[in-house]
C-alpha cells in the first residue's frame, strides 16, 4: 500500500505530534507499506528525505500564516496539489482538523479520486476565551467541511467522536483509533525507582493544569519535604510556572526540565514513583501511555478521554480537574502505600501492553487504510 501523509510541521522541525506521526511513517515503512509525508518547511528551499527505501518526505516551501500564541507555526502549501498528483498514493491520510494544509489535502484528494482520511489529534487546544471562540468557528465551517467530505474520519477517543458527531461528521465516517505506544523503550525498571519522585511530561500550556499541580506539590512537601517533582517538557508557561515555585518557595522540590529526547524521558518515568496528569482537557497523551508502559502509578484528572484509559483504582487514580487539595491527597496516599502503586503500575503496564502496543494499532489502521480503498473518494 502506497499511503500519502500530509501533516503541517514534521519532526524535527517541531517535537511532540509531529514525532508521532515520524514514529508511525517509520513503522509503516518497515512492515512493508510505502509512505510519502508532504509536510512544508521553515527553511529557504524544499528537498526530499529519503529515511529508508519505503519511506521519504518531501519538505516543501509556503508561506506561514502564524497564529501567535495559538500557533507559532500555520502553513500553507501552495504546490501540494502537483505534488500529490505526481505521487498518486493510494490513500490520503491528513493529521489534524485544525490547520488548512489538511483542508488543502482533502479537496485535493476529492479532485483526483483518491480516498482521503483525516485524523482528530484533540478538537481544540483549550486557550482564552478569544481563542476558543475562533476555533469554535473554524470548527463549525472548515472542519466540519472536511470532516464531511474525508472519505473516514479517526478519533482517538470516544468522547472526541461524540464531539465530531455534533459538529457535522456522519457518524458512518467515524473510526476510534488510539495512539500508541513503544512498550519496549517504555518499560518497567523497579530497580531504579525512588520512592520519593514524583514526574509530569507534556507541554507548558493551561489546558495542562500545572498550576493546580504546583498548587498540590505545596500541600504535598508540607507534609513531606523529601519529595521532588519533575515538570519535563518546554512552552509559552515555563516563565509563569517559574514564578509560582518561587512564590511557594518550592526551590528545592519542584524543578522544571526541558525538553528532553523519548529515551531521557524513559529514564526519568524508571526512576519515577507516580506519574501525574492533572489536565484540564484531553484526548488519550502519549504522555500517559508512556508512564503506563513504564509500569507507574498515573494521577490524573477524571475528564472524558482519560478516563476511558484509567479506571480508578485499577490501572490509575482517578481526581477532579482543577483541585489541587484533592489531588495532593492522592499523592499522599500513593507515596505512603507501595503495595498500591505496585499493583496499580502493574495493571497499567497490561493496559498498555493489551491495548496500546504497537502491533495492534498497526493493525487497526492498515484495516481503515483497507476500508478507505473499498469505499473510494
Amino acid at each position: 500500500m502506497y499511503i500519502g501523509r500530509v501533516v503541517h510541521i514534521f519532526y524535527p522541525e517541531a517535537i511532540g505530534d509531529p514525532f508521532n506521526t515520524y514514529d508511525l511513517s517509520l513503522r509503516q515503512s518497515r512492515i512493508g507499506d510505502k509512505v510519502v509525508v508532504f509536510t512544508w518547511t521553515k527553511e529557504r528551499n524544499s528537498c526530499i528525505e529519503y529515511i529508508n527505501k519505503n519511506f521519504r518526505i518531501l519538505r516543501l516551501r509556503g508561506p506561514n500564516m502564524a497564529l501567535p500564541p495559538f500557533f507559532s507555526e500555520y502553513p500553507l502549501i501552495p504546490n501540494l496539489s502537483e505534488f500529490i498528483k505526481i505521487e498518486s498514493p493510494d490513500v490520503i491520510h491528513a493529521h489534524s482538523h485544525l490547520f488548512l494544509t489538511t483542508f488543502s489535502s482533502i479537496r485535493i484528494a476529492r479532485k483526483l479520486g483518491i480516498p482521503s482520511i483525516v485524523s482528530v489529534h484533540g478538537l481544540i487546544a483549550d486557550r482564552d476565551l478569544l481563542t476558543n471562540s475562533l476555533q469554535n468557528a473554524y470548527l463549525h465551517s472548515i472542519a466540519s467541511w472536511i470532516f464531511r467530505n474525508s472519505t473516514i474520519t479517526i478519533c482517538l477517543t470516544k468522547s472526541d467522536a461524540n464531539q465530531v458527531l455534533q459538529i457535522g461528521c456522519p457518524p458512518e465516517k467515524i473510526r476510534i483509533v488510539p495512539n500508541a505506544v513503544d512498550t519496549e523503550l517504555f518499560r518497567p525498571y523497579p530497580n531504579m525507582e525512588r520512592e520519593d519522585l514524583v514526574v509530569w511530561t507534556g507541554r507548558f500550556v493551561p489546558e495542562k493544569g500545572l498550576t493546580y499541580l504546583i498548587k498540590a506539590a505545596k500541600i504535598v512537601t508540607d507534609e513531606n519535604s523529601k519529595v521532588k517533582f519533575l515538570l519535563i517538557g518546554g512552552g509559552p508557561l515555563k516563565s509563569r510556572l517559574s514564578g509560582l515555585i518561587r512564590s511557594f518557595h518550592l526551590e528545592k522540590n519542584v524543578f522544571l526540565i526541558g525538553p528532553v529526547k523519548r529515551e531521557e524521558i524513559a529514564k526519568y518515568l524508571a526512576k519515577a514513583c507516580i506519574f501525574l496528569f492533572p489536565s484540564i482537557r484531553e484526548g488519550i497523551p502519549k504522555s500517559v501511555l508512556e508512564a503506563m508502559s513504564a509500569g507507574k502509578p498515573v494521577i490524573a484528572s477524571d475528564i472524558p478521554g482519560i478516563k476511558e484509559v484509567i479506571k480508578e483504582g485499577d490501572n490509575g487514580i482517578l481526581v477532579p480537574p482543577k483541585n489541587p487539595r484533592i489531588l495532593a491527597k492522592a499523592i499522599l496516599t500513593l507515596l505512603k502505600d507501595r503495595s498500591l502503586r505496585k499493583k496499580l503500575g502493574w495493571n497499567a503496564r497490561k493496559t498498555a501492553l493489551d491495548k496500546f502496543a504497537w502491533d495492534k494499532i498497526l493493525n487497526m489502521l492498515k484495516s481503515v487504510y483497507e476500508e478507505a480503498i473499498k469505499i473510494g473518494c
